[in-house]
């Protein structure tokens, strides 16, 4: 890492408590006690369930340099006013140091999956550095930044938004030349007045790079051309778009589309991973990775735990959806089960941060069900009751305790069934997936 302590110190505005040091080259930045290395600086931040400062004792002994903090009660560090603006305030300073062409990636779904497949096609010419597993916030983000090294040609990154102006922040923090937005839908919506002031967080984005890659089959995004003042917008989509993925074959093992004149497989399943994947190949086209390139490189995509991932056991298909779950994602998950012959098993947890609509949003999935196909349907979560109220289908039952749903789940599966399991992320719907491979 290309930083010294006295560099830090000035960039956070620290003040040494009780503790001396020299001028050393720092080897890392870490906020978590338990991996923190020899020579890394741990930053204590407080969380939702710890507070880094409970855990001094642990890096100190582990002989991290020292910590920054910001309680000075009996703590031995580097005092700021606060520990998780101090980091972004790093992270800005230290990416100054380096000149990758930065990409950014936000939008409502398909953020990790677009970034996973981009890097793929961007690899076959340039040396990448990725955000891992979805760091899209203001820990995450400065934490890849951190591990830039002069070698990186690309610096590949994913922006998340739960809260107003984080997309401006991370921006600011990051400086993309490129940026994405994948779409726009109703997540985490609780944190704003409507979907139409997501849409306003999300282009902050655009305006902060050259070029922007947008998502011309979303009417919301193509209705904010005029507030977009990006030096070039390029659009990608099924419908239409300047790069647009046309005679599309869909089946469990993927999707097959036509590029002009290039034939792509991509091995993931569902029409919406297309989307995700029109992104990798618009910005290989950008970078000048080449159609053939970024044709063989899509042909490698794996799906990640979580995210639509076919498990087989015996006769019958699980699709892990379990990562999280809203109104667009869940229904793309349901239209992709179509695909699959077989009894349809819906097994659906509540969505989350979906606001005062929350219900709503529920009733109205539980309506589709039966044109989706759907043939069972079992809900976890006094939300998604809400889903089962609503859906017309030959079995439905609800339940609040997960490990009762497991086992009346298990006695219902037969071979051959396709089983579709999601929900948010905290409703750990993981469980159900775990349960029905013990059977």
């Amino acid at each position: 890492m290309q930083l010294t302590t006295n560099e830090l110190i000035k960039v956070v505005e620290g003040k040494a408590i009780g503790i001396s040091y020299d001028n050393i080259e720092i080897a890392g930045i870490s906020v978590d006690s338990r991996t923190i290395r020899k020579n890394e600086v741990f930053f204590a931040i407080k969380g939702e369930r710890y507070d880094g400062h409970d855990f001094l004792d642990e890096v100190q002994e582990k002989e991290g340099v020292f910590s920054v903090i910001e309680k000075d009660e009996n703590s031995r560090g580097i005092l700021v006013k606060d520990t998780k603006l101090a980091l972004c305030h790093l992270a800005r300073y230290y990416r100054s140091k380096f000149e990758p062409i930065t990409i950014a990636i936000t939008g409502s779904n398909g953020k990790t999956t677009s970034k996973c497949l981009t890097n793929l096609v961007l690899r076959q010419r340039f040396n990448v550095l990725s955000s891992p597993r979805s760091y899209n916030n203001e820990i995450g983000v400065p934490l890849t930044i951190f591990k830039l090294q002069k070698e990186n040609e690309v610096l590949l990154l994913e922006f998340g938004m739960n809260h107003k102006n984080e997309i401006k922040h991370l921006s600011d923090i990051a400086k993309p030349d490129i940026g994405v937005i994948t779409n726009i839908a109703p997540v985490h919506i609780a944190n704003f007045s409507s979907i139409d002031e997501i849409l306003r967080e999300k282009i902050q984005l655009a305006r902060s790079c050259n070029t922007v890659l947008l998502n011309a089959d979303d009417d919301m995004l193509m209705g904010a051309l005029e507030d977009i003042n990006s030096k070039k917008v390029i659009t990608f989509g099924i419908k239409t778009g300047d790069i647009r993925a046309i005679d599309i074959t869909l089946d469990k093992s993927g999707s097959k589309f036509k590029l002009n004149n290039n034939d792509f497989f991509l091995p993931l399943f569902g029409k919406h991973n297309i989307y995700n994947a029109l992104v990798s190949i618009a910005l290989g086209d950008i970078l000048g990775v080449g159609r053939t390139n970024s044709m063989f490189a899509l042909m490698k995509a794996t799906p990640e735990s979580g995210r639509d991932k076919q498990i087989y056991i015996n006769d019958s298909i699980i699709v892990d959806s379990t990562y999280n779950s809203n109104p667009v994602s869940l229904i793309s998950s349901l239209e992709g089960i179509r695909l699959i012959k077989g009894r349809k098993i819906a097994v659906i947890g509540d969505m989350l941060e979906l606001g005062k609509k929350a219900a709503q949003y529920h009733r109205e999935v539980g309506k589709r069900l039966k044109e989706l196909d759907i043939q069972a349907l079992f809900t976890y979560g006094e939300l998604a009751r809400e889903i089962a109220e609503y859906a017309r289908l030959p079995f439905v039952s609800s339940y609040h305790d997960i490990d009762k749903l497991v086992r009346e789940l298990k006695k219902f599966i037969r071979d051959g069934d396709v089983i579709l399991v999601k929900g948010s992320r905290k409703m750990k719907m993981e469980r159900v997936v775990e349960g029905i491979r013990e059977k």
